[in-house]
């Protein structure tokens, strides 16, 4: 008996267990139950709740135009990022044409089959997904045959089909001024795109949107139904002609010595407003582009190009005139301990300030300096005309990060103020300026003292309107006497006539500008030099200031004049060249003769104009002409054949009318390179059914 006794016990205890488990399991099933069924689309709600949120939507930047506000420098194009929402297509429909619209997927991307697509599609409708990824990155033309698919063309609300638009940043002109027109990044933006932001971007609006996987938004309305936020747009100071060649140049030049990289600024002298603006620098792989803002960003020794400005201090003061003479202790001299040195040993004893800054003496230069501010410890009399000059600030351009210039102060940096100072900074050293800084005092001597700010923005615009005008702005009056800046243009002018830059002299027209050469990397075997040279033309109306800077030259050509005043002469050369009121200077009527010889092919009416100016013998066969020169250097054209129904032979005619001609038949263009077309993507005389077109140029 106490053994069964003891066995009931034992399954009494099991049953309980069991009993307990089964209470538990109906409790867990009620409560799946009720979550799922009875309460199924309250929580479902609450989850989809937790999931949308307002966000910042994708607003249309404005665009940044050159100065003739039609050339485009940065530009918003459109986009589309396509999604499905199978679960609303209704049964009958899906099983219909879901074949169809595989086949077409397929044809769209052919990255996975057709059965890959059905079976991806298939399973999305099973699982409920409303948000699925068909493609990103989808222009017009491919969108127009994404909507053409079976399933697509019902729409949204009967097709299930999605289309999110979005804008990615363009620049027309790739690499041209595209360090000062910036980059539009979230996390990175530089030069106007940061600067402008607000404006651009315009005003914030939000969009209800729907998070996914992946930290992934996407609008819970079709965004088509709001009307789109487009921000402002920026008419910059860019001459797109000048900056294509001041670009070419200064890689050109760059590319020749190989350097580490340059800057170059042409800017307007009576307006400061800058026309070209080119800064190239090496990547990783040593290939040169705009990737770093030297012009603005960068602050190094000028060398001696501010030995202009002490010059200018001199005579200023009434310490010194340009006959006055001054030490030059045969290219080497000692100056407190510290030996300094002529970049050649021309072998002067004595000789007036006026050759020393011709030939670009040091010793010359610092020893009158010496005389005047050092040996009479007259240090912030010197710095204070430094100031005058306006070298001690920014150039005032609408950029932010522009580094404030910086120049020893004999009462703030006592600890940094040597004997050997004043005669350092006499040429260059001991101070640290911006080439557009450097520029801006160049810019003002050419003006006749008066210093302009630096401008790069000259309106902005609102729907095509100008809502404001940005006006030139003067930052000094005068930052000398109008006797000290005249005998300073003198000595300028003096430079390229008999002085270190007489390599450079024109036979058409006269300017006036100072060489310099930095040495950088100090106490090593193998220095680095940078060489510069900033002036104006023409002399005696000046119109254009501009600086050349090259950075990181080894080797044994690394002077200004060799390096970076070849630069200048050539953009010069061409910028007189390509403007009609800047060609016949100083009455000479014999530069161009009437004679053209090369090939045409573009808008006749524009040819008209640029023959007009050159008097070269033309009459236009047509709209559109192509030809060639005759014999005489006249040009002979005929009609060109541009049919609205076939895709035309492009070769030879200029970007501006190749785009103009292909738009207006409706085709979509794509571009690569500079120059005129040389090849098309799509044979001449085919049929024109609004195709994307990539057009070569050289």
């Amino acid at each position: 008996m106490p053994s069964n006794h003891r066995k009931n016990e034992v399954l009494y205890r099991v049953y309980s267990v069991l009993l307990v488990f089964f209470v538990i399991m109906l409790v867990i099933m009620y409560r799946l139950i009720k979550v799922s069924i009875i309460e199924g689309d309250e929580w479902r709600k609450k989850i989809e709740k937790k999931s949308m949120v307002w966000r910042p939507a994708k607003t249309q930047r404005g665009n940044i135009y050159a100065e003739d506000g039609q050339n485009l420098l940065a530009t918003s194009v459109e986009f589309f990022e396509i999604r499905m929402d199978p679960v609303v297509v209704s049964q009958e429909v899906f099983e219909k044409n879901i074949d169809g619209l595989a086949r077409g997927l397929e044809a769209f991307d052919k990255r996975r089959s057709a059965d890959q697509w059905k079976s991806h599609i298939v399973k999305a409708r099973r699982k409920g997904s409303r948000y699925l990824l068909i493609a990103k990155h989808v222009d017009h033309f491919k969108l127009q045959q994404l909507e053409s698919l079976p399933i697509f063309k019902l729409g949204r609300f009967r097709g299930g089909f999605r289309k999110i638009k979005s804008y990615e940043r363009e620049r027309p002109y790739r690499d041209l001024a595209a360090r000062t027109i910036g980059v539009d990044r979230e996390d990175h933006r530089v030069g106007l795109e940061h600067s402008f932001n607000r404006l651009l971007r315009g005003e914030e609006k939000k969009a209800y949107m729907k998070r996914l996987p992946g930290d992934i938004y996407v609008p819970v309305f079709d965004p088509t139904d709001y009307e789109i936020v487009r921000g402002k747009d920026l008419v910059t100071t860019i001459d797109i002609n000048i900056q294509d060649i001041v670009h070419n140049e200064l890689l050109r030049g760059i590319e020749a010595h190989n350097a580490e990289g340059g800057t170059a600024i042409v800017m307007e002298v009576q307006t400061g407003r800058i026309k070209a603006i080119s800064n190239l620098s090496r990547n990783r792989k040593g290939v040169l582009g705009e990737f770093h803002n030297y012009a603005v960003a960068d602050r190094s020794e000028p060398g001696s190009t501010i030995k202009a400005a002490s010059v200018l201090a001199l005579l200023e003061d009434g310490y010194a005139d340009s006959q006055t003479i001054v030490d030059f202790s045969g290219g080497v001299k000692n100056f407190y301990g510290l030996k300094m040195y002529d970049s050649s040993n021309h072998g002067y004893q004595k000789s007036t300030l006026k050759e020393a800054f011709e030939i670009s003496s040091n010793i010359g230069i610092a020893s009158a300096l010496d005389e005047a501010y050092n040996k009479t410890k007259r240090w912030s009399r010197y710095v204070g005309r430094l100031q005058q000059f306006g070298l001690n600030d920014v150039s005032g351009i609408e950029l932010e990060g522009e580094r404030k210039p910086l120049i020893k102060d004999p009462k703030k940096d006592r600890n940094q103020w040597y004997n050997t100072t004043i005669p350092w900074m006499a040429h260059g050293y001991e101070m640290e300026m911006t080439p557009l800084q450097v520029l801006c005092f160049y810019n003002a001597i050419a003006n006749n003292g008066k210093l302009m700010a630096a401008q790069i923005v000259k309106s902005i615009l609102s729907d095509g309107e100008v809502e404001k005008n940005m006006p030139p702005r003067v930052r000094k009056e005068s930052i000398a006497k109008i006797e000290s800046i005249r005998e300073l243009q003198v000595m300028l002018e003096g430079v390229i006539d008999r002085g270190t830059g007489k390599n450079l002299k024109s036979e058409y027209f006269r300017f006036a500008g100072k060489t310099g050469t930095t040495k950088v990397d100090y106490g090593t075997d193998d220095p680095k030099y940078n060489a510069s040279f900033a002036g104006y033309w023409p002399a005696d109306n000046p119109k254009y200031s501009m600086i050349v800077v090259v950075y990181g030259l080894r080797g044994d050509i690394y002077y200004g004049n060799l390096v970076a005043g070849p630069i200048f002469k050539r953009i010069m050369d061409w910028c007189q060249a390509i403007k009609p009121d800047n060609r016949l200077i100083e009455g000479r009527t014999d530069h161009f003769k009437g004679e053209y010889k090369g090939k045409v092919y573009g808008f006749a009416d524009d040819y008209a104009s640029i023959f007009s100016e050159l008097r070269v013998n033309y009459s236009k066969a047509g709209r559109w002409i192509k030809g060639q020169s005759g014999e005489a250097g006249e040009v002979l054209n005929g009609k060109a054949k541009i049919s609205s129904k076939e895709v035309p032979d492009l070769r030879g005619m200029g970007l501006r009318d190749a785009i103009y001609v292909l738009e207006n038949i409706g085709m979509k263009v794509k571009t690569e390179g500079y120059g005129r077309v040389r090849r098309q993507s799509i044979k001449p005389g085919l049929s024109v059914r609004n195709q994307e077109i990539t057009i070569y140029l050289n």
